[in-house]
């Protein structure tokens, strides 16, 4: 899977877009001066404790205050809270109620009202939500991730090799400080020792200045403030798949640089500075892209579309065959099955991309097109399954239920990416276009473009047609294709059929708007 990297630096933000085989897998904002990030510390002040929810408010300067549950605390809230407390009286006072905590489980025995705590975000604010916070801090680097306060080592389940495993083991607890826990990241795979120790002493200082910053700040006060948005994909994501990395802003071309050096210096040379008169994301088709997928119906191919809805905590995603009642008459009851899993198939791999895309989280409720066949529900809940593999977010899918509705539920660290436009889902006539060149293209694609007819309405047919270079002629240079234009006074303005050179429907439309 070749991938890329196009990085947009604006005035007020940087966007960066990951694309996999030119189709945008996720996009994310790096907003300066950014109040709130995830994997930030800070050294907050107990505000409120919540009974009900067995939950604290934390304030760390947000107007809501932050939310931190008891479940979140961990083992290592004892050692946390005696090193910010040095008065005797009051670690005393800690240490009590924590030997209390065997019998009670509460909050309430363990915090209390404006008492000093150091944490860490989870998750950003989303909606009128304020920060989620966690006690389990930890200092993520490339192949190791350093947990204070523990002395437990793990490794990724990834790492498959018994032998590997067990090197990588051994080494970490020969150089390994006390009181300090280490997960060993699927990065870590083959990584020679010499790199490992020098991230682990990085890692190490890190959280010596962090234990400084402690010492010299007054709450609430962000002590520790997470990496570009840039360096943690980069430290998260990079592979060998990764065949190009663009920005058009030299200085973050450098940063880029620098640190592709640190961790696989035989691919700095993959770094591009853009300097072109083009914004960079319309270079790359990355805002073709954005108008596409991310409304309220998202095209599928053939003519097939997903409708996707959202709430706050609940999302329904309904796939749409698109076939016309003359192509389901045409279609023999065997043909019609195994259209039928091809689109549900096409479904599922676009599923997951949107997930990504959008960040997507809470309960998913996905309506397929209803299959009765055991063996093809399986299949497609397998190939569901091995999509969302590559997803880092945490998640869990539930088999095809009696109605055959898949749910699945999805962890969320930042606020979900829409389109929006009218405070609503909508589709602008340019995204229109937008939609038909990217039915042609995928026709063209899987080889069934002899004789390409587009019938469609009369006005957007005179628009296709329009000017020089016309949108029609665009497409001859692109494509190397001529896309014949037939006007039809009898469609509707969305309406459209693409037939082959035997007059066959090969794709038709859906309601666009």
């Amino acid at each position: 899977m070749n991938k890329e990297l196009i990085i947009n630096a604006e005035e007020q933000e940087v966007k960066i877009a990951l694309l996999e085989e030119g189709k945008l897998l996720e996009l994310h904002r790096d907003i300066f001066d950014k109040k709130f990030s995830v994997g930030d510390i800070y050294l907050g002040i107990v505000k409120k404790i919540l009974y009900g929810l067995n939950a604290a408010i934390i304030d760390i300067g947000n107007s809501k205050g932050a939310f931190l549950h008891y479940d979140d605390l961990g083992f290592q809230i004892n050692q946390m809270l005696d090193l910010i407390y040095t008065n005797h009286i009051k670690k005393k006072y800690v240490i009590n109620n924590l030997e209390n905590q065997k019998e009670k489980n509460s909050i309430d025995h363990i915090l209390h009202i404006g008492q000093k705590i150091l944490v860490q975000i989870s998750k950003e604010p989303i909606s009128n939500k304020g920060p989620k916070l966690t006690t389990k801090i930890c200092i993520p680097g490339r192949n190791l991730i350093l947990i204070p306060f523990s002395e437990k080592i793990s490794i990724s389940k990834k790492i498959k090799n018994i032998k590997e495993r067990s090197r990588l083991i051994s080494y970490i607890k020969k150089i390994i400080p006390n009181e300090f826990g280490i997960i060993i990241r699927t990065a870590a795979d083959h990584e020679i020792e010499e790199v490992i120790s020098e991230e682990l002493i990085f890692l190490i200082k890190k959280w010596k200045r962090t234990l400084n910053n402690l010492m010299k700040f007054l709450p609430p006060v962000r002590i520790l403030s997470e990496n570009s948005k840039t360096y943690c994909l980069l430290r998260d994501i990079f592979d060998d798949n990764f065949k190009s990395i663009s920005c058009n802003n030299d200085f973050l071309c450098q940063e880029i640089h620098s640190y592709l050096s640190l961790i696989a210096p035989e691919k700095t040379s993959i770094i591009k500075y853009y300097k072109e008169n083009i914004p960079i994301f319309e270079k790359y088709g990355i805002e073709k892209q954005i108008q596409i997928f991310l409304g309220k119906n998202v095209p599928l191919e053939n003519g097939a579309y997903l409708i996707i809805e959202h709430t706050e905590a609940l999302h329904v995603i309904d796939v749409n065959s698109g076939m016309s009642n003359h192509m389901m008459k045409n279609c023999t009851e065997s043909e019609r099955i195994d259209n039928i899993l091809k689109i549900n198939i096409l479904a599922a791999t676009e599923i997951a991309r949107q997930l990504r895309l959008r960040d997507m989280g809470g309960i998913i409720v996905v309506d397929f097109i209803d299959m009765y066949d055991s063996i093809q529900k399986k299949q497609l809940y397998e190939h569901l399954k091995e999509k969302m593999k590559n997803d880092r977010a945490k998640h869990k899918i539930l088999p095809p239920n009696k109605f055959g509705l898949v749910q699945f539920t999805r962890h969320r660290v930042r606020p979900e990416l829409k389109k929006m436009n009218n405070k609503q889902y909508q589709n602008s006539p340019a995204d229109y276009i937008h939609y038909l060149e990217f039915v042609i293209e995928t026709i063209i694609k899987n080889k069934n473009h002899k004789g390409i007819q587009l019938h469609i309405h009369s006005f957007v047919s005179s628009y296709l047609k329009k000017g020089f270079p016309s949108i029609q002629q665009k497409w001859l240079l692109k494509y190397k294709k001529w896309i014949k234009i037939i006007p039809r006074d009898s469609f509707g303005y969305t309406e459209y059929q693409i037939l082959n050179k035997n007059h066959e429907i090969v794709s038709s439309s859906f309601y666009f708007y």
